[in-house]
């Protein structure tokens, strides 16, 4: 398996998570903005799914 194009930027996508988790989790401790929390999840979600799937299947002919 080969790393595509969408795989790094779902990389890019949890490194940058990293940074985003602190601003994220403290709004939702102290302000209890759970749709962010949503948002959050939603975007975590779609980083690892960037960052594991394989692309589309190619045709053999």
């Amino acid at each position: 398996m080969s790393l595509r194009w969408f795989n790094f930027v779902g990389f890019l996508m949890l490194f940058a998570g990293l940074f985003l988790n602190e601003l994220v989790f403290l709004n939702i401790w102290y302000g209890a903005n759970y749709f962010l929390g949503f948002v959050a999840g939603i975007y975590y979600i779609s980083a690892v799914w960037l960052s594991l799937w394989g692309g589309p299947r190619l045709q053999e002919a």
